[in-house]
């Protein structure tokens, strides 16, 4: 006798589907453009699902926390071009400092930044990733610039990469989200800029 039953997708197919990057696309923009109006705080799932065109399951598929989503949104994969040695060393902490300030800068990620810090504590998992947003392909290339510099005897020689990027973060972090928050102007990050070169001179 033959089988007349319909066939349906599988579990496995369905949940094996790729992710359509238009919703994805739209979730982030939608993110992003609520972040600078409403805050952390006032940033609610359900608004953001509306505004994309989609519907909160759909999010929640995507990312498991509002957490999740604000850092994604906030921090690209991709934060910026690698920085390139121009032989200067001035030059190249210049330019190092003047992307960490443009990076705090931008109006999502100040937005994004006071509520953020507060749930990273409940996911730290999504610390690691900031993190590695934050200055993972930087990493190298800086670590290449200071033992350059140390051959020259521009720098001490064992200054490590990750200490002088969490010092011009940490820096620009923290001048984001206090009250009296310093503009990360040219200003700052000439007089950032100096201090690291103070405190990396042989």
């Amino acid at each position: 006798m033959r089988n007349t039953m319909k066939t349906t997708p599988s579990a496995t197919a369905i949940a094996g589907r790729p992710r359509d990057r238009r919703i994805d696309e739209a979730i982030i923009a939608a993110t992003r453009e609520l972040l600078v109006s409403q805050g952390y705080s006032g940033l609610s799932l359900t608004a953001v699902a509306a505004n994309a065109g989609t519907s909160t399951p759909a999010l929640y598929r995507r990312w498991p926390t509002k957490a999740h989503l604000v850092h994604e949104a906030a921090f690209p994969v991709d934060p910026g071009a690698k920085l390139t040695s121009s032989g200067d060393l001035r030059s190249d902490l210049l330019a190092l400092v003047a992307g960490g300030a443009a990076l705090f800068s931008d109006p999502v990620v100040r937005a994004a930044l006071p509520g953020l810090i507060g749930d990273l504590s409940q996911h730290p998992e999504l610390h690691e990733q900031l993190m590695s947003r934050l200055w993972g392909s930087q990493i190298d290339a800086v670590q290449e610039l200071l033992d350059h510099a140390a051959e020259q005897g521009l720098a001490k020689p064992g200054v490590q990469a990750r200490h002088l990027l969490s010092l011009i973060g940490g820096t620009a972090l923290l001048s984001v989200v206090t009250p009296s928050a310093a503009e990360l102007d040219a200003s700052w990050v000439e007089a950032i800029t100096e201090i690291v070169l103070e405190g990396i001179a042989p």
